[in-house]
């Protein structure tokens, strides 16, 4: 019986360790930044810090999966380009993403001691952000969706494409450094609340006037410098966002046992 039982408990140990071979858990950390309606170049200057948390399973030294959590802020503001200045909006917006990345590694990559223990790799996969743009109005932050800025509405929920790539490195069996830039074709314009007109609004001095157009606080005449109708963004072009991070992983490898099942007679 005993030996039944060390058998039995060898060979379930033994598959447990060959299973969490193939799989990694790791962090990230480092900035990101967006491309839209406020922004049509980078800004380095509204570089935010971002970072996430991650499980991969590693198919084999090529191909690996990895579902993705992560907190990435983006920011922007009219002030940082000249033709822009008299529109004067800004934004930040903190998005809260799940994403299902696949990897491809270029050089063949694992524990294995044939293996490279460095290798360039490229990703793509689909996330889902919750995003929420806000805005600063005497020092106090507003949800720009709730008000609809531009007489729209849309969702907080948006879709992205991610893909880009990076370089990893184990610095032991166990431990895997890297660097990685994933951009997000989204399939929306709102991410910074700005894209199409600027609507009929009536209340003057409303809150939603005044995070609507904010000409008028850098006009000389103290009024707004756009009519209803006016073009307030481009609805033709959707926002990007993306990411630069640094990556560390634990990469589970198996227990050696020091014994074979055919010892046991």
């Amino acid at each position: 019986m005993i030996k039944s039982i060390s058998i039995l408990t060898i060979i379930l140990f033994s598959g447990l360790s060959t299973y969490a071979q193939s799989y990694e858990i790791g962090a990230m950390l480092g900035g990101s930044n967006y491309h839209g309606d406020i922004a049509y170049n980078i800004v380095p200057a509204e570089t935010n810090l971002s970072g996430g948390i991650f499980y991969k399973y590693n198919f084999n030294e090529y191909w690996s999966m990895r579902p993705t959590l992560s907190y990435i802020e983006i920011s922007g503001a009219d002030s940082n380009f000249t033709d822009y200045k008299l529109r004067n909006l800004s934004f930040r917006n903190k998005m809260a993403e799940v994403s299902n990345i696949v990897e491809f590694n270029f050089q063949p990559f694992s524990n294995k001691a044939i293996h490279n223990r460095t290798t360039f790799y490229a990703l793509a996969g689909i996330s889902l952000a919750i995003s929420k743009p806000e805005a600063q109005l005497d020092g106090e932050w507003f949800d720009l969706r709730k008000y609809g800025t531009e007489g729209q509405k849309y969702s907080q929920l948006q879709l992205a494409i991610p893909f880009g790539g990076g370089i990893k490195l184990a610095i032991s069996p166990n431990f895997i450094l890297g660097v990685e830039v994933g951009w997000r074709k989204t399939f929306t314009d709102y991410l910074d609340d700005v894209s199409n007109t600027y609507p009929d609004l009536t209340q003057s001095g409303s809150v939603l006037q005044r995070l609507s157009d904010r000409s008028r606080e850098v006009s000389d005449s103290g009024d707004p410098l756009s009519n209803a109708g006016d073009m307030r963004g481009d609805p033709g072009l959707n926002d990007w966002y993306f990411q630069t991070a640094f990556t560390i992983a634990y990469r589970f490898t198996p227990i050696q046992c020091a014994f074979k099942i055919n010892h046991f007679k």
